[in-house]
């Protein structure tokens, strides 16, 4: 039975075909499988080398060209250089190699440099980063450290506590602490490439160095993909194929890979090809495939308002005939710069585009855009799961009826559009791409279903082209849509007109193919930008009688070259025909090329609790066997309305559950309502249910997610589940609970749904901090706290939890950014410089542009956070709650873009502030008073009271103290946090109010110290001689070779014991070119310095305890840095001359001499040094950076390498540079840890790169 049972596996059910009839249809015409038809996939990247994608049908290049149309993939190669004896230097200092095979008339080559994890989606960085760390780094690191503790181990055993030791024994410490440490923080970035561009004589050629050694020969030759086809691997670890476009004269290199997998398998389902395995053959085998990546790897494969608009310009410059587009996101309101192009592109150029609706359901009105754009230019389609899918994709152990996956999005769109067109088979078991080391793999969503569509429509194009048929984007979705399947689980706002038929959808658009509708696109208006009647909020249901005058207006395909004898000679006699008793309407219309208007009554006064959906369809009388011409979908939710004598409360018992099958309840939402609690119990004693919940309400101009809960849980048997979520009053709540579709059985269930309404008077509350003073306006903060529905404990508690400063701060683009009829895409690049002062969560946004993509009017927008070594550390775009990052301590860099075709709009932008949230490590608590004359004295704090239904309790705010304030906090900037109100605990987590709380004009920190008298008053003149010396000694540093002595020499004739004079000659000779030759220079002025001050009555008065404000003792304390400085400054020369001396000045060190006109002094001995150090220790501690030059020179000069590491890594924290790198390679490499040496030389190329990434 095994055996059978294998034989007889149904391999043709893991990219399901027959629930869309296209094995019938093919079986009947089987060049029509999409030969002809070029389908762009816009998606996260297409891998050229998957299994299927490498030829068609009919043996022509399967994936005929690939873009990134993101820009994560460029690469900056507009440096030029010219090769001297074979080779040229690459920006990563690397010397190439050039093959004598490689032509290249002009001797030019651009290089340019790509970080490869740059190219590598997150689960394939995961894998390599694994793999490196496993077989590069792990297996030599712990060798060394049980080495380092062997030796510890030993000095410890035979040695004794002895002083003379104790820095020995410290060494070998630090170094086991090092390598612990080394461990932990261990982290690989990755190799980085060198990348060389030039022309060969007729095209275009690039190759990147993945030998890492400029062994060019080794690597592949590649050209622009859609003139050559060529792609390349780039390394038989990562198994990542990619390509290359070359742009702009070769200045920028584009290498396209993919961000996900998502658009290979997507790609695959669409039209994938295996000539020796039909049944694992996509939807339409024949069909040619564009590629452009929208994902961008940056943002974790989020698709860009940039990427979009290239996409356009890709897709009509190939001529593709399809568009599939399986991303999207939820729309606030239907309009805006990128669906007007993606309109036209329908409309204008006759590309047919299909889109995913999305995998935001159960509950209704969660479709996506762009399909839901107002012109339903766009093919929204929605995600099937037939029996045999079941059985074979999923392994389920019971075949049900095919149904509606549970998180397929549901409609109707918030302007009355239906929302989804038609249903496909939402999920496949084919190919992925090569870099997931799998041959296929299953993935569903309505990302597969969208495919599926793509490659159902490559199937009747080809056959329309064969046979020399015409058709429009019209014609073509109304014959999909007149003859989908309504299957007996059909739900028109989970499957739209139905469940696609392929054959159906042929033969109607054979037989209709002369119909005069045929290049006609009707757009019905039921009021300003509704493209259907949707009644959903009670001030409109609750109405006897609703009456909409929708108006169709006709809009020819290619309109402004349509013939004028086509609009002349249009008409149309049509029947008007609505089954629902509920619904009246004209029952006939005549239309020509004019708007017309009708009157339609809706009723909803009858109808039950729930959702209801009707049409109005027009049928052609001439020829109604052809289905509707255009419909006017209408959806009525009816609410029920709870009242304070069922307690604001919803109930229903004994409620069954069955998988994939929805429970809506619809509530209006009681008025002062703030949150609701739902409470879900199991009546099955035996089984654990999967249970889906999903609360939504609509508001206008704002997506379904701006107001919703979503949950899936188990639920065990005869157990309780409990949440609560918040709403907002007087709306429609739909509540939507259903078995997830893969749960086998039926449960039954009670649950209750009740209401709660506490809330402050003003939905947003914002305070004021200026000043040290407390005033009425900006000092004791008001609000009142409302109750509505019942009695309920108020308990207000107001936390302030981030920081945010707002940063205050025009050229055309590529080849790329052009649209068709020659429209340049301009950008606007701002720049932004902050700085953290210690590790902290960040969240940069931009307000003017935050939260819109789709419906903003500007096309674009990137920013990127870039670390003072131009190191990209983060990305984001429209939704910037996406992209919080944590940021260490150091100066940053946010680079903003945004782009739009007019140049007038983005001159308006030249002054726009960026907002920078950073999350302060704790809540900062704010008293909350009952009474307003104890938050005056800081009294009795608020308690728990009881507010009544219809109360309205006061609640008063005080100021934070300054001192509580963040570190950093400015003017201009402001706090954010949260007001809670309610006692409860569940309550406490939803309605929750936000709170803005302004830093205006901060007091100065007054001092309380008194100035020590003086024994004699400054004149004038004499303040005025000390200002003029301060200000020359100021230069000292500044001023270089002769004319800095020159400087020193003349104010040491009036001054020759002022330390900061000495301090400044010293500083400007640390600084010197000539500083080897000035050592004894250097040593003898921090003997001055040391003699100037009475360091013994100095440490005696540190040591004792003093108010830290007084002015002695911050001249103490100045006395002490000065010290510090010197003794630092001395001891770091001391280390230099002895090193110099040691190794008899030949390792190309600056020769040591003795101060001009001087005797040469006697080297510096250990003991010497070893002195110096003990000296410094009295006064600071060793990991102190201000010490750390002579600290790192004293354990060089003992060979205590371990020591030195340590100092570095701690500068590196403080201040990381190439130089540090360099010196920390020379310390590993003395210590014997050539692994680190490694790591740090190939990390070195990743954090200093040589210009700031692209956008």
């Amino acid at each position: 039975m095994a055996v059978e049972s294998c034989l007889d596996f149904p391999i043709w059910a893991l990219l399901p075909k027959k629930e869309t009839c296209i094995p019938a249809f093919l079986g009947k015409y089987p060049d029509y499988d999409g030969r002809g038809i070029k389908i762009a996939i816009l998606d996260s990247g297409v891998d050229p080398g998957a299994p299927g994608l490498r030829v068609t049908s009919d043996g022509k290049p399967k994936v005929i060209d690939l873009m990134d149309a993101t820009g994560a993939g460029d690469v900056d190669t507009s440096t030029v250089v010219e090769a001297q004896d074979g080779e040229i230097v690459g920006l990563t200092g690397r010397k190439l190699k050039i093959p004598d095979s490689w032509t290249n008339p002009t001797g030019k080559y651009h290089v340019g440099v790509k970080c490869a994890y740059e190219m590598y989606p997150k689960s394939l960085k995961e894998r390599v980063q694994k793999s490196y760390k496993e077989r590069e780094w792990s297996p030599p690191h712990n060798l060394a450290l049980a080495k380092a503790a062997r030796k510890l181990q030993q000095f410890e055993a035979g040695h004794s506590a002895a002083p003379v030791k104790k820095l020995e024994k410290e060494e070998l410490e630090t170094q086991v602490e090092l390598l612990g440490a080394l461990e932990k923080k261990f982290e690989d970035l990755g190799p980085v490439y060198d990348c060389v561009v030039f022309h060969d004589g007729n095209l275009w050629r690039a190759v990147v160095d993945t030998s890492e050694k400029g062994d060019l020969e080794s690597c592949t030759l590649l050209g622009t993909y859609r003139e050559t086809l060529e792609f390349a691997t780039l390394s038989k670890e990562d198994s990542l194929n990619y390509a290359v476009n070359i742009h702009d004269d070769g200045n920028l290199l584009e290498i396209v890979g993919n961000s996900s997998t998502h658009g290979t398998h997507v790609a695959s389902i669409a039209a994938a090809c295996f000539p020796d395995r039909p049944e694992r053959n996509g939807v339409a085998p024949g069909a040619q495939l564009v590629s452009i990546g929208i994902g961008d790897i940056r943002l974790g494969s989020m698709e860009t308002g940039t990427a979009l608009v290239r996409a356009v310009v890709k897709l009509l410059e190939t001529g593709c005939h399809v568009i599939n587009m399986s991303y999207g996101e939820h729309a606030h309101w239907l309009g805006g710069r990128l669906l007007e192009l993606l309109h036209e592109v329908v409309d204008k150029h006759g590309v047919i585009m299909v889109n995913s609706a999305g995998n935001h359901g159960p509950a209704l009105s969660t479709v996506n855009a762009p399909g839901t754009m107002p012109s339903s230019s766009i093919i929204a389609v929605g995600a099937y799961v037939s029996p045999e899918m079941m059985l074979v994709e999923y392994s389920l152990r019971e075949k049900m009826p095919g149904l509606g996956y549970t998180w397929t999005s549901r409609g109707p769109s918030p302007d009355g559009g239906l929302g989804v067109s038609v249903c496909a088979p939402g999920g496949a078991i084919t190919s992925v791409a090569n870099w997931t080391l799998r041959g296929s793999q299953l993935l569903n969503g309505t990302s597969m279903s969208s495919p599926h569509v793509a490659g159902a429509i490559a199937l009747l194009l080809s056959g329309l082209k064969a046979q020399g048929l015409p058709y429009s984007p019209y014609s073509v979705r109304r014959a999909m849509e007149n003859t989908a399947l309504k299957v007996a689980s059909w739900d028109p706002f989970s499957m739209g007109y139905g469940l696609l038929q392929v054959d159906k959808a042929f033969e109607h658009l054979l037989e209709h193919g002369d119909c005069p509708e045929r290049d006609v696109r009707f757009r019905v208006n039921c009021g300003v930008h509704r493209r259907g009647i949707y009644l959903r909020e009670p001030h409109v249901v609750d109405k006897p009688s609703i009456r909409s005058s929708p108006t169709m207006r006709l809009f020819f395909f290619r309109m402004r070259g349509a013939a004028a004898q086509c609009k002349i000679g249009y008409e149309q006699n049509l029947s008007l025909v609505c089954s629902a008793s509920w619904v009246s309407a004209p029952a006939l219309l005549s239309l020509s090329y004019v708007a017309r208007t009708i009157w339609v009554k809706v009723d909803p006064t009858g109808l039950p609790p729930g959702a209801h959906y009707a049409a109005v369809q027009a049928i052609d009388v001439s020829s109604p066997q052809k289905g509707a011409v255009f419909d006017i979908p209408i959806t009525v939710v009816k609410p029920r309305r709870l009242t304070d004598r069922d307690g604001y409360e919803l109930r229903a018992k004994g409620v069954t559950l069955k998988p994939g099958v929805m429970q809506r309840e619809f509530v209006v939402v009681p008025t002062g309502a703030t949150w609701a609690s739902l409470q879900v119990k199991s009546a099955d004693p035996q089984n654990v249910a999967h249970v889906v919940v999903h609360a939504v309400q609509l508001k206008q101009q704002l997506s379904c997610q701006a107001s919703e809960f979503q949950k899936t849980f188990p639920l065990a048997p005869a157990s309780e589940a409990s949440f609560a979520f918040s709403v907002f009053d007087d709306s429609t709540l739909e509540l939507c609970l259903s078995k997830w579709w893969t749960n086998l059985g039926d449960v039954v269930v009670d649950y209750s749904l009740s209401f709660f309404g506490l809330k402050p008077e003003q939905p947003c509350l914002s305070m004021a901090k200026s000043g040290g003073v407390q005033r009425a306006s900006d000092g004791v903060y008001r609000f009142d706290v409302m109750s509505h529905l019942k009695s309920e404990e108020v308990l207000p508690v107001a936390t302030l939890k981030h920081h945010v400063a707002v940063l205050r701060q025009i050229q055309p683009l590529g080849s790329r950014d052009v649209i068709p009829e020659g429209r340049p895409v301009y950008e606007i690049q701002l720049t932004y410089n902050f700085s953290i002062n210690k590790g902290a969560e960040v969240t940069p946004s931009c307000p003017l542009l935050s939260e819109l993509l789709y419906e903003s009017e500007y096309e674009a927008q990137l920013w990127m956070i870039f670390d003072a070594n131009k190191q990209l550390v983060a990305s984001g775009d429209a939704y910037p709650n996406r992209y919080s990052t944590k940021l260490e301590k150091g100066e940053y860099v946010v680079r903003l873009q945004v782009r739009h075709e007019q140049r007038p709009l983005l001159e308006r932008l030249s002054d726009l502030p960026l907002h920078l949230s950073q999350k302060m490590a704790s809540g900062l608590a704010l008293d909350v008073y009952r009474g307003h004359a104890q938050a005056l004295v800081g009294g009795k704090k608020f308690a728990g009271v009881t507010a009544r239904p219809g109360s309205r309790l006061p609640v008063f705010l005080t100021p934070c103290p300054c001192d509580k304030l963040p570190k950093g906090c400015s003017p201009g900037h402001f706090l954010t946090g949260t007001v809670t109100i309610c006692k409860d605990e569940q309550g406490k987590k939803v309605a929750v109010f936000p709170l803005t709380y302004h830093i205006g004009e901060l007091p100065k920190k007054s001092s309380s110290a008194t100035k020590v008298a003086s024994s004699e008053e400054k004149t004038p003149e004499l303040e005025f001689q000390e200002a003029l010396r301060d200000l020359k000694i100021s230069w000292i540093p500044k001023l270089q070779g002769q004319a800095s002595s020159e400087l020193f020499e003349e104010l040491r004739a009036s001054s020759p014991k002022h330390v900061p004079l000495l301090l400044a000659r010293m500083q400007a000779l640390d600084g010197d070119k000539e500083r080897g030759s000035q050592l004894h220079e250097i040593v003898s002025l921090a003997d001055q310095v040391l003699g100037s001050i009475d360091t013994l009555e100095l440490l005696a008065a540190l040591g004792a305890r003093t108010d830290k404000k007084d002015q002695n003792n911050k001249q103490q304390e100045k006395q002490k840095g000065q010290v510090v400085e010197a003794l630092t400054k001395k001891g770091a020369a001391l280390c230099d001359l002895f090193l110099a001396r040691a190794e008899g000045s030949g390792d190309g060190r600056p020769q040591v001499s003795s101060t001009e006109g001087s005797p040469e002094a006697e080297p510096p001995s250990l003991a010497d040094l070893n002195r110096a150090y003990a000296e410094l220790l009295k006064w600071a501690d060793p990991g102190d950076t201000k010490v750390a030059p002579f600290v790192e020179k004293h354990a060089m000069a003992l060979g205590q390498h371990g020591r030195a590491a340590k100092v570095l890594l701690k500068l590196m924290e403080d201040k990381p540079s190439q130089d540090l790198d360099k010196r920390l390679v020379q310390v590993y490499r003395q210590l014997g840890w050539d692994h680190c040496c490694r790591h740090v030389e190939r990390s070195s190329l990743v954090r200093y790169p040589p210009a700031y990434r692209l956008f």
